[in-house]
């Protein structure tokens, strides 16, 4: 879905060196919202098993707002979709919004990145 552009230096205890992969998995849709497991992956690596994940539970207006506002600013990459290819397109560039938006403290993503530090995975 996206990723780092360059590979980083990662890990709690180590320094494990690789390019992160960003994926976003609807688990579950309710009446109030809907539930996601957000995975990291070292494409770099072998590993069969996630740096990293944590489940992310949005509200239907914060789907709502995230909505409106990606068809607001991105319409052209949607344009010619089917449904499926729609919904797919809509969890990946919120996910590349959140990621950029959604900084720590210090004013770094996630891995201590610059928002441009990420770009979309094939």
């Amino acid at each position: 879905m996206i990723q780092t552009k360059e590979e980083i230096v990662y890990g709690d205890r180590d320094e494990k060196t690789g390019k992160i992969k960003l994926e976003i998995i609807p688990l579950r849709c309710t009446k109030e919202g809907n539930l996601y497991l957000v995975a990291d992956w070292d494409i770099t690596s072998n590993d069969s098993s996630p740096v990293k994940s944590k489940e992310v539970f949005k509200t239907n207006d914060e789907i709502n707002q995230l909505y409106t506002y990606i068809l607001a600013n991105y319409a052209s990459e949607l344009e010619g979709l089917n449904k499926t290819d729609t919904e797919w397109k809509l969890l990946k560039i919120a996910l590349m919004l959140d990621t950029q938006t959604n900084l720590l403290s210090n004013g770094k993503t996630i891995y201590g990145l610059n928002p441009e530090d990420w770009e979309y995975s094939v």
